[in-house]
C-alpha cells in the first residue's frame, strides 16, 4: 500500500516503522490463517459452526515441496504467457523454412531445397521452443537443494532427533526449510545455492562478493530468533542457525552469528553441539509439534 492514498486525501503511512498498516497485515496472513479467519466470520454470522478440520501432521510434510510449488506456479504463468504468441513463432518458423527452400532451390536444386527448408524448420522450432526463465529455475535449484540437505540430515533422524522439513508457524509468511531438536539443541537450516549474479555493485556481504542475489544471513538469524520466541515456555531455549552451502572458503566457519558448513558438514556440527537437558528437549519437540504446520 505504499505511496496509495486514503479516502481523506492522505497518503498511506504503511512504509513508516511505527505504523500498523491493515493491508500489509493481512497479506501476511498464511492461508491457513486466512481459512481460520474465514471460518470464524461465518460462526458469528450464521451461529453455525463448521465441521473440525483435520490438523494437519508437520511430520509428513515433504523437503523442497515449496520451493517446487512456486517453481510450477511460475513456469505455469510463463507457459500462459508464452503461448499468447503462438502466432508469431509459428510464423518465424514458416518464414524461416520458405526463405531457406528458395534460396537453396534457386542456387543449388529443389530437393535440396526442401530438405535444408526442413532442417531450418526444425532448428527455428527448437530455438523458439518454450523455456523457463532463470528466475523459476532457481525456485527449481533450491527445491533440489533442499532435498539433498534432508538427505545429509537422515543419520539425525535416524538416531532419534526431530527432523522437520519445509514447515511454517501460522501467520508466517514463510516457513523453515530444515528444523532439528535434538540432545545437541535446537537447529534451523536453510540451504543455500548461487542464483542468477547480482547487478554490478558494491559488495556488502561475502554472499554479494560470490555472486547471490541476497544476504541469506539476516533472514536465517530472524527465523531462529522468532521460533526461540515461539518455543518459549517458562524457559528460552537457544535456537542456533546453520547455513548449508555447496563449498568454498566459508564452510565450516560462523559468519555474523551464523555457522556455514557443507552438506557433509551437517551432521557432524549437530552432533557436537552443546547439550540440554533432556526434559528441555522434550518440551521443544511437543511445542513444536503444535504449532508447526506443512508449509503446502
Amino acid at each position: 500500500m505504499t505511496g496509495k492514498r486514503r479516502e481523506d486525501g492522505r497518503a498511506c503511512r504503511c512504509d513508516q516503522h511505527d505504523v500498523s498498516c491493515v493491508g500489509l497485515t493481512v497479506r501476511r496472513l498464511s492461508s491457513e490463517r486466512v481459512a481460520e479467519l474465514a471460518e470464524e466470520i461465518w460462526t458469528a454470522s450464521t451461529g453455525r459452526i463448521l465441521p473440525a478440520r483435520p490438523i494437519q501432521d508437520p511430520c509428513g510434510s515433504r523437503p523442497g515441496a515449496s520451493a517446487q510449488a512456486a517453481y510450477q506456479r511460475r513456469r505455469q504463468q510463463e507457459f500462459q504467457a508464452w503461448l499468447h504468441g503462438w502466432w508469431w513463432r509459428l510464423g518465424a518458423v514458416v518464414g524461416a523454412a520458405a526463405g531457406v527452400d528458395l534460396l537453396v532451390g534457386l542456387t543449388v536444386g529443389a530437393w535440396l531445397g526442401s530438405l535444408m527448408a526442413l532442417v531450418a524448420a526444425l532448428v527455428a522450432g527448437w530455438r523458439l521452443r518454450f523455456h523457463p526463465s532463470a528466475s523459476a529455475v532457481a525456485w527449481r535449484r533450491q527445491a533440489a537443494a533442499q532435498r539433498r540437505t534432508a538427505s545429509a540430515l537422515q543419520p539425525l533422524e535416524q538416531r532419534g532427533d526431530l527432523v522437520l522439513h519445509d514447515v511454517t508457524l501460522p501467520g508466517w509468511p514463510a516457513g523453515l526449510e530444515h528444523l532439528v531438536i535434538g540432545s545437541t539443541g535446537v537447529w534451523v537450516i536453510q540451504a543455500w545455492h548461487h542464483s542468477q549474479p547480482s547487478q554490478k555493485h558494491t559488495a556488502t556481504s561475502p554472499w554479494q562478493a560470490r555472486g547471490a542475489t541476497a544476504d541469506p544471513l539476516p533472514k536465517l538469524r530472524w527465523q531462529a530468533a522468532v521460533f526461540a520466541d515461539m518455543l518459549a515456555d517458562g524457559v528460552l531455549l537457544p535456537v542456533r542457525p546453520l547455513l548449508c552451502v555447496p563449498g568454498g572458503r566459508l564452510a565450516g566457519r560462523s559468519v555474523e552469528g551464523v555457522t556455514v558448513a557443507t552438506t557433509q558438514q551437517l551432521v557432524k556440527i549437530i552432533e557436537h553441539g552443546a547439550p540440554l537437558p533432556a526434559g528441555a528437549v522434550d518440551r521443544a519437540t511437543t511445542r513444536a509439534l503444535e504449532l508447526l504446520r506443512p508449509a503446502v
